[in-house]
């Protein structure tokens, strides 16, 4: 199993972001491939979402991506699902929501995450491997510790800046990062 683990610097009147990622309105997760089959890269970054399913050639299973490599010929698919909602700053965390955090990712061999990243995603990913995360077609949403909420794109995929008129605050996430590791 695959994971993605979100961090990011945010300033100190964010308590927490995640993505926009409903049934309505579902998140597409951008990725690239490599085929574990015989280690080719997928020539593009392929996009899938938590909520729509494709049948799997030859199965009765259903996958959030499904390919076959056009090198080898092999079937790929990748399984997508929810994991941790917020990636919490550091400084607003309520240290139960850590503790419980850190519970479940040690049932799940992923102990060695730092509390400051955020999980977000698990991948069962069969016959390929996800090596790198995209987060620039994410929409995330910012709830501020004065409890306004604000919407957000990262800029070059890294950065976001903006000001909260109500406080007279400048709001930033900075430095995201999003790394793919392995766990049970």
């Amino acid at each position: 199993m695959l994971y993605l683990a979100i961090e990011a610097t945010m300033s100190d009147n964010i308590k927490q972001i995640y993505p926009e990622d409903t049934e309505q309105d579902a998140a597409q997760y951008t990725f690239d491939l490599v085929c574990t089959h015989c280690r080719e890269q997928h020539s593009s970054s392929v996009g899938m979402n938590r909520f729509e399913k494709t049948e799997m050639p030859g199965s009765r299973g259903e996958a959030s991506f499904v390919m076959r490599c056009k090198f080898c010929g092999s079937d790929c698919s990748i399984n997508i699902s929810s994991f941790e909602q917020y990636l919490y700053n550091p400084a607003e965390a309520d240290p139960g929501q850590i503790q419980k955090m850190k519970d479940i990712r040690k049932k799940n061999g992923i102990k060695n995450v730092p509390s400051e990243s955020c999980v977000l995603l698990s991948l069962d990913c069969r016959g390929c491997e996800v090596t790198q995360f995209h987060p620039e077609n994410l929409n995330f949403n910012a709830e501020l510790t004065s409890g306004k909420q604000m919407t957000f794109e990262l800029e070059d995929g890294r950065e976001w800046y903006d000001y909260d008129d109500d406080s007279n605050e400048e709001v930033t996430v900075t430095d995201f990062r999003g790394t793919i590791i392995k766990g049970k």
